[in-house]
């Protein structure tokens, strides 16, 4: 810096650089529609139609009310059976004794409420119901008895 001499006496001050303004860019010109003219309509005559390619298993069209009765929905479903009929059989088939299950349906109420929260809501809600059944069973025999 020290090797710049000073401006003469009698000129004005350097001013400020003059700014200039970026150029201005061109509107939006949205890209030009593809031609589909050199498309046919058809296949050509003799053309094959869409073949799967080989070596893969064709998909399902649906899940199938059975995948609502396994898991953990045919587990509370089992238990909720288990709950309710035997009680009832050995009311039955005994002379005055009574087996029933006091955890069982406990067991398989919590069940139920896994299969519902994992998407079989059929299986699960059936399976929550008899083991309601079950508990109600199980309690009127354990009061009554």
């Amino acid at each position: 810096m020290a090797d710049i001499p000073p401006p003469p006496p009698g000129t004005p001050p350097p001013g400020p650089p003059q700014y200039t303004p970026p150029p201005i860019a061109p509107p939006y010109q949205p890209p030009a529609p593809p031609s589909y003219s050199d498309i046919p309509y058809a296949p050509p005559p003799g053309a094959p139609g869409y073949q799967p390619p080989a070596g893969y298993p064709s998909l399902q069209t649906g899940a199938g009310i059975m995948s609502q009765f396994s898991g953990m929905a045919g587990w509370s479903i089992i238990l909720g059976l288990v709950s309710v009929g035997v009680p009832l059989v050995s009311a039955f088939t005994s002379s005055g004794t009574i087996v029933y299950f006091y955890i069982l349906p406990i067991f398989g109420f919590i069940r139920g409420v896994q299969a519902v929260t994992r998407g079989q809501l059929i299986g699960g809600l059936v399976g929550i119901v008899l083991n309601v059944l079950g508990g109600i069973v199980s309690l009127t025999v354990a009061l009554v008895h």
